[in-house]
């Protein structure tokens, strides 16, 4: 069921509006105080008409001037302090949707004692169901969760499944459509409309980029090896549970903010400085559908250009501009795969290590920062000028890095 702070959000119009006007009373009375004494000089400089009797009195064009700058001050005072009412309405409402979210993942964890995986893969190169799948039932949208087929990849998913829109998915500031029209994705990935309900939160992937899996004994695909005290609690084949969260649940992020508003376009790879336009010549923007748990990858890059992820990470600042592109390079998933397998040493590498792989930055349409879903289901508002070592040591499990709050 979900949160609602209507009467909050009325009373909080209401306090604006009072304040206001106690800060600038003496404003508006001086100014309706010059309207009466104009008023009055006028009638008394008015000559008396024939037959001893005075004139009806009406507005002068001075008094009405006057009156028009006075409504005029009061609308300029009041829009900027309804805009901000308003946003601060729709970031509590995008709180709200992280905290569904946190009971979606503690519910989850109660019953499968782990937290879901990022994206399930029943094979090396396919994803099948992503955390959001996952997560369906717990989000009372269990009639979608029926037709959602976990023996089948995402993009082989039935009729209108990749299409259906989920509400609490959307941040009410972000102007990103919603279903999205991507003419680049395959019409088969989303039958019949090639349209995609959006997400807008991202699962996080820690101070790290690496996509890494192993062979397990069923030869079902598992998280491999990367450093330990840069892992976050979801990635590919991977989801924590909360006795792996040495660095305390409410000091671990779970999900953040990730916008797909059109105005947050996307270059390739980390560093990236400029927007990198789509194979047909246009801007890549950030917005990507729920139901896609698998990053863009070497296969698909040249077809669809950059791509956003349902997958974030800390390795760069929030509201980074243009936002990195998540990419997944297959050879050297493939090649850390087997290495993993022959050499219990080997560890798969994040970009500032050396490897090739890239995850995108959080980013919120929030003035100043970003909101962010802890893992024990607490949501707080992080600045976007924070430390980076702060930042990212609260992205990781088991880091034991210290910070002050």
């Amino acid at each position: 069921m979900a949160i609602s702070d209507s009467c909050t959000h009325s009373s909080n119009h209401s306090k604006f509006a009072r304040r206001l006007f106690a800060e600038h009373r003496q404003t508006i009375q001086a100014g309706f105080s010059y309207v009466g004494a104009a008023s009055r000089a006028a009638q008394r400089n008015r000559p008396p008409r024939l037959g001893g009797r005075t004139d009806l009195h009406g507005f002068t064009l001075v008094e009405l001037l006057v009156v028009i700058a006075i409504i005029g001050i009061l609308v300029a005072l009041l829009l900027p302090a309804i805009q901000a009412a308003r946003e601060a309405a729709r970031r509590s409402q995008c709180s709200n949707n992280l905290k569904q979210f946190g009971l979606a993942l503690q519910n989850y964890h109660s019953a499968r004692k782990s937290f879901p995986q990022g994206g399930e893969m029943l094979s090396t190169t396919d994803v099948f169901t992503n955390a959001n799948a996952a997560l369906l039932p717990y989000f009372e949208e269990a009639a979608l969760h029926n037709v959602y087929d976990p023996k089948k990849a995402w993009e082989n998913q039935g009729a209108h499944v990749a299409e259906t829109t989920i509400a609490v998915f959307k941040c009410p500031s972000s102007g990103a459509p919603n279903p999205l029209s991507d003419p680049l994705m395959d019409p088969k990935w989303s039958p019949p409309n090639n349209l995609y309900g959006v997400t807008e939160y991202a699962y996080c992937m820690g101070y790290t980029d690496a996509f890494c899996i192993q062979p397990d004994v069923l030869m079902k695909p598992k998280f491999g090896r990367i450093k330990r005290e840069t892992q976050g609690m979801f990635s590919l084949a991977w989801g924590a549970s909360i006795r792996q969260i040495t660095d305390g649940t409410s000091k671990t992020i779970a999900l953040g903010d990730a916008s797909g508003d059109p105005r947050w376009r996307v270059c390739h790879l980390p560093g990236c400085t400029g927007p990198t336009a789509d194979p047909k010549g246009q801007p890549s923007i950030a917005t990507i559908g729920w139901i896609i748990g698998e990053p863009n990858s070497t296969a698909y890059l040249a077809q669809l250009g950059p791509k956003p992820s349902i997958y974030g990470c800390t390795i760069e600042p929030m509201n980074k501009s243009p936002v990195t592109d998540t990419y997944l390079d297959l050879g050297t998933l493939l090649l850390d795969y087997g290495q993993i397998a022959t050499d219990g040493k080997h560890i798969c590498l994040a970009s500032y290590d050396g490897g090739k792989h890239a995850v995108s930055n959080y980013r919120s349409d929030h003035r100043g920062g970003c909101n962010f879903l802890m893992a024990d289901g607490s949501v707080t508002f992080l600045s976007e000028s924070i430390d980076m070592a702060a930042y990212r040591a609260r992205s990781t499990i088991a880091g034991n890095d210290l910070f002050s709050e």
